[in-house]
């Protein structure tokens, strides 16, 4: 793994997570025929503390954003700059994502450093605070963001059931809803970079690249495209893909093909969304409460 001062940040600014007991009894099988193990990433990979990640949650106040205007090496000039700030970055997102909208995807991301980006500008315009633009900075203050409004840690298991897998020979990727960041938090808070853990380049489908997110079935189905460009001769129903949102992630990839696992191991992001219509009557194939479980269910 090469160290950023990014995987430095987050190493410095993330603290310890436990899980929370779902009091959910797991629901387990052996697998004989799965080639490929796909993984949502918050909230199955790692604890999240709000439970998901996305650009437009817009769950913060003044003085969070204050907070991370200082430690981005920011100049504030008002003091109602995180109020200001607060307001920027929701129109910023709204029209990103109207934007997106107006391109047909039906779910879409915007990338935290372009929001970042246009929110700063703002500001600066306002004179409301002083900084010099480079790519850099935006890319720190969005970790920045992102350690306050949603603190992550690595899930119990699953540097070894990752290890596991790999040792054995098993294609492994992700599915997730995503930016840039994702990947840095990963490395920086495993210790192991993406190929150490067992992951395939080909196979790592983050959505803030796709421009689209979770639970839209295209960005399943271009994961798809993927894996038949990686290997052809594997099909969506020799994919288990593994996630804690029976909407976000066991629909849709139950729709595309694909074989499923819902991860019940923490109470924060564990959604069974039994009121929505699509998962109404929808099973998973396996109900795992620790990502361990996996191990004695996918024969290798």
């Amino acid at each position: 793994m090469q160290e950023t001062s990014l995987h430095k940040r987050f190493q410095q600014i993330s603290e310890p997570l436990n899980p929370i007991f779902t009091n959910t009894e797991p629901k387990l099988q052996k697998m004989s025929n799965i080639k490929v193990l796909a993984y949502d990433f918050y909230g199955t990979l790692f604890i999240s503390g709000v439970g998901d990640i996305g650009v437009d949650d817009g769950n913060f106040d003044a003085q969070v954003l204050l907070d991370v205007l200082n430690d981005s090496g920011i100049s504030v000039n008002e003091s109602d700059a995180g109020e200001k700030a607060f307001v920027f970055y929701n129109e910023v997102v709204e029209d990103q994502i109207e934007q997106l909208k107006q391109q047909n995807v039906e779910y879409p991301e915007p990338d935290i450093r372009t929001i970042w980006k246009l929110v700063l500008n703002r500001m600066q315009q306002q004179k409301l605070i002083t900084f010099t633009s480079d790519a850099a900075l935006f890319g720190r203050i969005s970790v920045e963001f992102e350690a306050r409004m949603n603190p992550v840690w690595p899930m119990p298991d699953v540097t070894d059931t990752l290890l596991y897998f790999k040792e054995n020979g098993m294609t492994q990727g992700i599915i997730s809803n995503s930016q840039f960041y994702t990947p840095i938090v990963l490395e920086a808070l495993t210790g192991h970079s993406l190929e150490e853990l067992g992951f395939s380049s080909e196979m790592l489908h983050w959505s803030f690249e796709e421009k689209m997110k979770k639970p839209g079935l295209t960005f399943y189905k271009n994961f798809l495209k993927k894996l038949q460009a990686f290997d052809k001769t594997i099909s969506p129903e020799e994919v288990l893909y593994i996630g804690n949102d029976m909407l976000k992630d066991v629909y849709p990839a139950y729709e595309t093909g694909m074989k499923t696992a819902l991860f019940a191991g923490d109470e924060r992001s564990l959604k069974w969304r039994r009121d929505d219509p699509r998962c109404k009557n929808l099973e998973p194939d396996l109900v795992i409460t620790r990502l361990g479980q996996l191990n004695e269910c996918v024969l290798v």
